[in-house]
């Protein structure tokens, strides 16, 4: 019994959440028939105007309250989408910060291992066209080298260029569909 009890709460909230229109119009419409039944049943007597304003006056105050309600509504479901939307935008810029923690971290370790090795085998050709000038062979395999490194060092830094602009858009296109998914009515 209990289980059901709290079955029919939830539908009934529910029901209230997703159509306060509907609440508000059932209340009003009981609180116009319990007092057209009154008004009815006393129509015997000798009514002037006043009368008939003081019978449904409390009509008004419902449609207000049923207007205030809607506002409450209203204002508590953009609070609802205020809050999902700060949330999501909290679980992107946290998802971009562990990103560019990993680029930082693979830049680091392209750093440490190909652009080290890279600059002694720079000094290491440079100290060889010094020793070896006059030898043209020599001299052209050093510039297949040098041309080689040079294509790895643009190779990475493209790569960190594009890691970093992938970011970027990726972070651009969160942060729109987020907006998109905030305006919708």
């Amino acid at each position: 019994m209990d289980e059901s009890m709290k079955k029919t709460w939830q539908f009934l909230r529910m029901i209230i959440e997703k159509y306060p229109v509907v609440l508000a119009a059932l209340v009003i419409y009981v609180y116009y028939l319990i007092t057209s039944v009154n008004f009815f049943s006393h129509h015997a007597e000798k009514k002037n105007f006043v009368d008939y304003i003081m019978q449904f006056d409390s009509l008004f105050f419902l449609w207000i309250s049923a207007a205030a309600l809607l506002q409450v509504q209203k204002l508590r479901k953009t609070q609802k989408g205020d809050e999902e939307r700060r949330r999501g935008l909290e679980r992107v810029l946290d998802r971009q910060q562990i990103y560019s923690q990993l680029v930082n971290d693979i830049t680091a370790l392209l750093q440490d291992n190909v652009n080290n090795p890279l600059a002694v085998i720079s000094v290491t050709t440079q100290e060889m066209r010094r020793k070896f000038d006059q030898d043209t062979e020599v001299r052209r395999w050093l510039d297949r080298i040098d041309g080689a490194m040079h294509r790895i060092h643009h190779t990475i830094r493209d790569l960190q260029a594009y890691e970093s602009q992938k970011m970027m858009e990726s972070t651009h296109e969160l942060i729109k569909a987020q907006t998109a998914t905030y305006q919708r009515p």
